[in-house]
């Protein structure tokens, strides 16, 4: 008798100390579903790039011939920028390394469709949707994983800026060195 409740009580505390670490670590993991979930929902007009997509995999004469300004004088992003458009980014991800992807998408105007949400949206629909899609919000952004969704409104509560934004899993910023 003594055996099995040292058994059950070593399994019972296995089991604990892993639902421990999982619970601690699942909002730092990037899972494939979430990304694919997001492409699924998310319109970019003119711009045919997927949240993920490796920058060698791209097109990038699209952005070269709709007057896209590049900057990558940091070296571990690179982005491109349009007044009349947005700003696109690619960084080195995951963590920060030396493959570029298509990361974040930022826009003032209205070619940016996430879950339906685009600039000129209301604000409490855009929560509301998010919410129903699982996103959690935090200090004024919505993450689901390491997504990020975020946006500026006006006084009518109308949305301005919307950013769609994939963060990198590298907390101590080793990766920029790369």
């Amino acid at each position: 008798m003594r055996g099995k409740k040292r058994k059950f009580l070593i399994g019972a505390i296995i089991l604990f100390a892993l639902l421990i670490v999982y619970l601690i670590s699942y909002k730092y993991l990037i899972v494939p579903y979430q990304i694919k979930e997001l492409n699924d929902n998310m319109v970019i007009d003119g711009i045919p790039y997927k949240i993920g997509d490796k920058m060698d995999n791209l097109d990038l004469d699209i952005l070269q011939d709709s007057a896209w300004e590049k900057d990558d004088m940091y070296g571990y992003f690179i982005s491109y920028y349009n007044e009349a458009i947005g700003t696109i980014i690619f960084n080195g991800y995951p963590d920060y390394s030396d493959e570029y992807k298509f990361t974040l998408f930022r826009t003032k105007n209205n070619d940016l469709s996430v879950y339906n949400i685009k600039v000129g949206s209301s604000t409490i629909d855009a929560r509301k949707v998010l919410k129903k899609n699982g996103y959690k919000e935090k200090d004024g952004t919505y993450v689901k994983g390491r997504i990020h969704i975020s946006f500026n409104y006006d006084i009518n509560g109308n949305i301005e800026e919307l950013t769609v934004d994939l963060k990198s899993t590298d907390w101590f910023h080793k990766g920029y060195y790369k």
